[in-house]
């Protein structure tokens, strides 16, 4: 017995030797600034490599013999032959005991080795039938005792024999689906399986157990997924595809069309072959486990020192025509190939050989085209060998046409998304009234109209007057942004952080401010942000979104509608756009979501708590078994990066009412690709149970495919080098208040489909301002306070 990942091994050391059914995979100025991401490669050759992978066993037999109603009364179970024929059957029993218990069979091949036969006439199928009765004996089994079978067949093989008196080798291979049920069953129950073989027919005899040659004896190949794989969840359901369309092409005649042969021919660089499956029987909504695909071959011919291996590729283009294609009009491949098989063969030793491709870059490549337009276009081609296979075109029997044998599962619906009536803040974006530097390099004069504002330590501060009139009497503060766009600055040293203090009086003049006349300002920071300039200037965006804002704005609202700010820094310089600038959206902006006194579901003023994450990690399809939970960074990247983010609600007391929730996320890097669907898309993720340190591209937990709003940030070549992600979509709303009811956790997936952005995780050094962070405000019932 063999047990390895099934693509991983040539059958040639499985199976027959020297048959061979290799299933080989395709095969300095400033402070040191800090360390950014590259991209990741592209993962167009990762999206073929993150398929499950089966695990593999391959069992001889434990017991095998024939039974003869011409010597009914003899046993044959110490012979090296097993013969199959219209007077003679064959008995296999297999131990299933090495597959783990609750493993989910995927595919189940029973092979047999024919060294001789006859073809007398009739139908010579070799049919398999389940004997329900695992008790007989090798040794004392004869025709008037065999066990009864049960049931209809359970697939069968073709094989042909002349009155020669020289008999080449063949092999039976059974792979029908129907073989995969009677195997699970018997892995959940006893751990023994019991076959008859039998034909109405044709006679062949095959090698037994007690043959020699280990390769050559009965096999029982089976395909699992072990109860704990995170990525099958379902017992798999199966459909066998014959092609709907397939065809040879020839370089010999470039202009010929063979769409009609029954011959499907691969020879270096003189003939491929063309397959084209409909997926159309398999359910949209399926999860591809595992694929197989496997072609008869009656002939070929192995050259010395040749790579004979006959490999996959995907055609993109399904529009060819079975009776038109020709090798002058042949379809294009795409991407590396999608795995291979190997048959030796030379002057007819084998008339009959099993090609099978079991690589699990089948199933994203199946996958991906069941979500397009459900067909699937094949290639086959060998650089080394020629071999000849059946088409489906050949009349003797379907069973030696090429199949796409296709393994999946229906995954359980998610559960519902959480729906809340909470009502939607009203939001208002405002512009300063006023806004000025002061320069303690000259402490008299007014900069008001100079065009900028600057910040840098000990020289320079910035004030900033908003007038609030706008929102109603009586409003709800919820939240509160302080946003500025910088275009310039020096990181000098120290703590280049950029505070926000409050300044009580509000009755400073835009063009009279000076450093002598400037207004003190009150109390500690109201929040910060951090950007960081060395010898280049790209635009940044400072974003001060710190909960402590809230309660200034709510009190200037309530009396004189005014409020001021000082910015100031004691590390960093960083100079900003200023009301006076010609571009309206870079000036700088006060972002206030509030509730109206008159709404009736929030009742009492607001609460906040700005969380960061208890865990978060990216996952990346380019190295599928990576983690990068200790990275700064968290990638979002097409169907490449993803990034997870978990929670913890546990300082928010657990009768709270949530009324808005704000996902904050500052990204210092990525790029927008022209045409795409550049959002940043928020989903819930139900399983709260991953690991940081452990979370990969194949372990991640599925989402809920609840999209709770999202955020659109573009960058190219560096424009940006800081810009914030915000989402403040009310359907935020209702998980937080689930999970707050529940667990006290929530999980959040970020993705993109078409922009690639990079921001700072928790695990940033420079400043915890950078950090994702959960924002959310909620009200106590009257009775708490």
């Amino acid at each position: 017995m063999h047990r390895t990942p099934q693509w991983k091994h040539s059958l040639r050391r499985l199976l027959l030797t020297p048959l061979l059914l290799g299933l080989f995979p395709g095969c300095d100025a400033g402070e040191e600034r800090p360390e950014q991401a590259t991209r990741p490669p592209p993962a167009q050759s990762a999206l073929l490599t993150t398929a499950p992978t089966p695990m593999q066993v391959v069992l001889d037999a434990e017991a095998d013999t024939m039974v003869s109603s011409l010597l009914p009364g003899t046993n044959y179970g110490t012979l090296t032959g097993l013969t199959v024929d219209r007077y003679s059957e064959t008995y296999l029993r297999f131990n299933l005991s090495s597959i783990p218990a609750g493993a989910r069979i995927a595919s189940v091949m029973l092979q047999a080795q024919a060294y001789s036969g006859e073809s007398p006439g009739g139908d010579g199928s070799v049919y398999t039938h389940l004997v329900p009765d695992d008790s007989w004996s090798e040794t004392g089994m004869h025709w008037y005792n065999k066990p009864a079978v049960s049931g209809s067949d359970l697939g069968s093989w073709w094989l042909w024999y002349s009155t020669s008196a020289t008999k080449p080798l063949q092999v039976g291979l059974n792979y029908s689906p129907k073989l995969k049920a009677p195997v699970q069953q018997a892995v959940d129950s006893d751990g023994k399986i019991s076959f008859r073989l039998r034909s109405p027919g044709y006679k062949t005899v095959y090698r037994s157990r007690e043959y020699s040659v280990a390769s050559e004896r009965p096999k029982l190949i089976i395909s699992y997924f072990e109860a704990s794989d995170p990525q099958v969840t379902a017992d798999l359901q199966v459909v066998d595809l014959s092609p709907a369309a397939d065809a040879q092409v020839l370089a010999a005649s470039p202009n010929s069309n063979y769409g009609t042969s029954s011959i499907l021919t691969v020879d270096r660089s003189e003939a491929e072959t063309f397959l084209r499956f409909n997926l159309s029987g398999i359910p949209t909504n399926a999860k591809v486990a595992s694929v197989v695909l496997v072609t008869t071959s009656y002939d070929g011919y192995a050259y010395d020192g040749a790579d004979g291996n006959v490999y996959t590729h995907l055609v993109p283009n399904d529009t060819w025509s079975e009776t038109g294609i020709t090798w002058n009009t042949k379809p294009a491949v795409k991407g590396s190939d999608l795995g291979s098989w190997l048959l030796w063969n030379r002057n007819g030793q084998y008339t009959t050989q099993m090609g099978i491709n079991s690589n699990p870059k089948l199933v994203t490549a199946v996958q991906q085209e069941l979500g397009l337009d459900g067909v699937i276009s094949l290639r086959l081609n060998s650089p080394g060998y020629r071999t000849l296979y059946r088409s489906r075109e050949y009349t003797n029997t379907a069973v030696s046409w090429p199949h796409l044998l296709v393994y999946y599962f229906i995954p359980p619906p998610p559960p519902p998304c959480p729906v809340s009536n909470a009502p939607a803040p009203t939001q208002v974006v405002l512009e300063p009234e006023a806004d000025a530097y002061v320069s303690a390099l000259n402490p008299g004069t007014n900069l008001g109209t100079a065009g900028n504002l600057i910040v840098s330590p000990g020289e320079e501060e910035t004030y900033l007057r908003f007038n609030l009139s706008s929102i109603p009497a009586g409003a709800r503060i919820a939240s509160v942004m302080l946003q500025t766009q910088a275009y310039g600055g020096y990181a000098y040293g120290g703590d280049g952080s950029v505070y926000t203090y409050l300044v009580p009086d509000d009755s400073w003049s835009e063009t009279g401010i000076t450093w002598n006349t400037k207004p003190a300002a009150s109390g500690n920071d109201l929040g910060s942000w951090w950007l960081w300039y060395g010898n280049a200037a790209p635009l940044q965006v400072g974003l001060n979104y710190d909960p402590k804002l809230k309660a200034p704005v709510q009190q200037a609202l309530d009396s004189d509608q005014r409020i001021s700010f000082r910015l100031a820094s004691s590390g960093y310089k960083t100079v900003y756009r200023s009301r006076e600038y010609s571009v309206a959206n870079e000036r700088p902006k006060l972002i206030i979501s509030y509730f109206d006194a008159t709404n009736p579901q929030v009742t009492a003023d607001l609460q906040a708590v700005a969380l960061f994450p208890s865990a978060d990690a990216q996952v990346l399809a380019s190295n599928p078994n990576s983690n990068y939970g200790t990275s700064s960074i968290l990638t979002v990247d097409r169907s490449e990066a993803e990034t997870f983010l978990r929670f913890s609600l546990a300082s928010i007391p657990a009768n709270a009412q949530v009324a808005s929730v704000v996902l904050v996320s500052t990204s210092h890097d990525g790029t927008a690709y022209d045409g795409a669907d550049g959002n940043v898309y928020t989903d819930l993720v139900s399983d709260d149970t991953w690991s940081e340190t452990a979370i990969t591209w194949n372990t991640k937990p599925a989402s809920n495919q609840c999209d709770l709003g999202s955020w659109l940030l573009w960058n190219r070549d560096g424009q940006y080098a800081t810009q914030v992600g915000i989402n403040s979509s009310p359907k935020l709303v209702a998980p937080v208040q689930q999970a707050l009811g529940s667990d006290g956790l929530i999980t959040l997936r970020l993705n993109s489909p078409g922009y690639r952005t990079l921001y700072h995780s928790r695990e940033y050094t420079e400043t915890t301002a950078r950090w994702p962070q959960l924002l959310v405000y909620y009200t106590l019932p009257s009775s708490v306070h």
